[in-house]
């Protein structure tokens, strides 16, 4: 049975106290994820990217707030947060979404193998 990113992320357990929170846990998780998917790397970073897809993320989210969060609020949610249990959430969503074939491999980390690439030594690679 598959389930959406969003729903194995609203099962993680919200730590904060309920006074002062502005966005949902899973919210602020997701944009973590989508932001480090676009090559956002650090919290300035994450904050500009919600900035930058402020209508894109409101349409598609169906959330309608006045600003996305601030860096300083992923830096807040980032050190208090338990990365073990949302390793684990995050570990189960992918098994379930993406089951690769017997003998199928993913490669994930940039690299070939020696044997498939021609000009291999050359920073660009035609396959």
């Amino acid at each position: 049975m598959r389930s959406s990113l969003i729903e194995s992320l609203q099962s993680v357990e919200d730590f904060r106290a309920l006074r002062g929170r502005r966005y949902p846990l899973w919210i602020i998780l997701l944009l973590a994820i989508l932001g480090t998917v676009s090559g956002c790397y650090g919290y300035c970073a994450l904050e500009d990217f919600c900035v930058r897809h402020y209508a894109a993320l409101c349409e598609h989210l169906g959330v309608k707030v006045k600003r996305w969060p601030s860096d300083t609020t992923f830096r807040r949610i980032f050190q208090q947060l338990d990365f073990e249990k949302l390793t684990e959430q995050f570990n189960q969503w992918a098994g379930k979404e993406f089951e690769p074939e017997a003998g199928e491999w993913l490669a994930i980390d940039g690299k070939s193998i020696k044997g498939t690439v021609q000009g291999y030594s050359q920073s660009y690679q035609n396959f």
